[in-house]
């Protein structure tokens, strides 16, 4: 029988519900689902089902912002075929729903810390992979999710001195993205680098955090002693935490310990806010990065595979 997809419907809430994997990778249950739907991240028009011969046979859920016009990630897809089918259904799955948004937002699966070491992993990561790329999803990037609790205590001030903090307007912190893309770890950048150019990218960028939630005023410009900027952290929130969102350390500064102090900084704020933890992610393969995490007391909590187009 043809598998069709098509988006869901309130009346399929119990279908969509319905779905469960033993895959050892994220997924999305009853209780978040329904949680989240109240605050529209996810939508009955954003969650796809795919059938045959009118059974359910595999869901994907988009996640997106409660004022968002599309979303902005698949967070959860589920088949339930046979093995050989898997691929076909799912890539069927992201296709409806990038034609029906107009883009192909990335697809991000969590999976334990050690999950390069569990063979059922490996595999669940695989065939996800094949199944984004036949749907467009070319680029896998695997990153770290970190955390920071108050109980851990603030790192120490950056090493050669005070750095001076301020504010910054839009105008400024365009400037700043597009700089600090020379020489960037990040794969996201340095694919966005490629396709749109070091200002287009600026504008992505500048563009994306502004809707991120928290408080604008809580971006900050470093200074060294000569009053000279020397970098940037973002201190905002994700949908669920307090969020270290950007720290950009412009070129010609690098190695000199000021992404400690940017961290600090970033730290220091939502402590004040009385926050309960930070979260921040890096690519796995930004070891610098990483290590300045680590030595801001940050600990891994997850590993992230991210497929974007």
């Amino acid at each position: 029988m043809t598998v069709t997809v098509r988006a869901s419907t309130p009346d399929d809430l119990e279908a969509l519900l319905a779905f469960r994997t033993s895959d050892p990778v994220s997924w999305i249950g009853p209780d978040r689902y329904r949680q989240e739907s109240g605050t529209r991240n996810y939508r009955p028009e954003w969650s796809f089902l795919a059938e045959r011969d009118g059974r359910p046979v595999g869901r994907a859920l988009w996640w997106g912002g409660p004022d968002a016009a599309k979303p902005s990630t698949l967070d959860d897809l589920i088949v339930d075929v046979p093995d050989d089918e898997r691929v076909s259904v799912a890539a069927g799955l992201i296709r409806a729903g990038a034609q029906a948004f107009g883009t192909v937002p990335e697809w991000v699966i969590d999976v334990a810390v050690d999950w390069h070491d569990d063979p059922l992993a490996v595999a669940a990561v695989a065939w996800r992979e094949r199944a984004g790329r036949a749907a467009g999803l070319v680029r896998t990037t695997e990153r770290v999710s970190v955390v920071w609790e108050p109980g851990t205590g603030l790192p120490t001030a950056h090493p050669d001195g005070d750095l001076v903090f301020r504010t910054g307007d839009d105008d400024e912190f365009l400037d700043l993205f597009a700089r600090v893309t020379v020489g960037s770890l990040d794969a996201h950048t340095r694919a966005t680098v490629a396709e749109l150019g070091a200002h287009g990218t600026a504008a992505d960028d500048l563009e994306f955090y502004r809707t991120l939630p928290g408080r604008r005023q809580d971006w900050r410009i470093a200074e060294d002693a000569d009053g000279l900027v020397v970098g940037f952290v973002l201190a905002t929130r994700t949908a669920y935490d307090a969020a270290i969102s950007y720290v950009g350390v412009l070129p010609q500064h690098r190695g000199r310990g000021i992404v400690d102090a940017l961290l600090a900084e970033a730290l220091r704020i939502h402590a004040e806010a009385g926050e309960p933890r930070v979260v921040g992610t890096t690519d796995t393969d930004n070891v610098p990065m990483r290590r300045a995490f680590e030595r801001a007391g940050f600990t891994v909590t997850k590993r992230r595979i991210v497929l974007e187009g």
